[in-house]
């Protein structure tokens, strides 16, 4: 069943379904991979990855959305997901894309933290021509440093002193294995040897990138907390960002 201008469905196998949606542009040569924020940036950021995607389907870019395996609407609990099983996750969302859209290049676009593991998987994949990070996560083991310090001020504000102190595998409101917190500390934005590293940021800096994309003051920030009612939308003033992106993407 069709909704709008993109397709919902499922890939992968029976047993470790990721949700995914498709925004299709027939005839292309090149496809995005679109890769989620983390935790409870990814529900905040739902309507914007839509749009976004939309905008690209309409520049003549197909666009595949989906859900990592323990998160959002795939299967899987939240405890199961790591860099390892991030990784097979986006074999089968790149198999998917290529497969549905009959691309022969892809760009990932990968949102904040979601970059880290897609550095050394895109090594392994001839057919990335371009890894882009949207405001990129650059240091793992700060990113994850302040969330713990994010989530110590969350359980402060919301519960009782003694519930407040309780230590537990959620972060920020959602379930992380050992692993996960591991794999995220260790690892540093670093440029593919095989594909140019962009990045969409407000200032450039922070990341030995080979295109920078200036997002305008205005575009969504990652910073407003947890709650549902910080829901970001696709400013006008991006649209011209967006744009610029779909072209350098046509070219990779």
């Amino acid at each position: 069943m069709s909704v709008g201008d993109w397709q919902p469905g499922w890939i992968g196998a029976a047993a470790r379904p990721l949700y995914a949606a498709l925004h299709a542009a027939p005839g292309a040569e090149v496809g995005v991979l679109m890769l989620p924020p983390l935790l409870h940036e990814q529900p905040r950021s739902r309507r914007v990855l839509v749009e976004v995607a939309s905008r690209l389907a309409e520049a003549g870019l197909p666009c595949l959305r989906f859900d990592y395996y323990g998160t959002g609407d795939s299967g899987g609990a939240g405890d199961e997901h790591d860099f390892a099983s991030i990784h097979a996750d986006l074999d089968v969302a790149l198999a998917a894309l290529q497969a549905q859209a009959a691309v022969a290049r892809v760009v990932v676009l990968a949102w904040r933290a979601s970059i880290l593991p897609a550095c050394t998987w895109a090594d392994a994949h001839p057919e990335v021509a371009a890894l882009a990070g949207w405001e990129p996560v650059v240091d793992g083991a700060a990113w994850v440093a302040g969330l713990e310090a994010a989530d110590r001020d969350e359980r402060r504000e919301r519960y009782a002193a003694g519930e407040a102190q309780q230590v537990d595998a959620y972060l920020m409101g959602f379930p992380t294995s050992p692993r996960w917190r591991t794999d995220f500390s260790a690892a540093r934005l670093q440029a593919p040897k095989r594909a140019p590293l962009w990045v969409l940021t407000r200032a450039e800096g922070g990341a030995d990138a080979q295109r920078h994309f200036a997002l305008p003051a205005d575009a969504p920030r990652f910073d407003d907390g947890v709650g549902i009612e910080n829901a970001m939308f696709l400013s006008r003033k991006l649209f011209g960002v967006v744009d610029d992106f779909a072209h350098a993407a046509r070219a990779a």
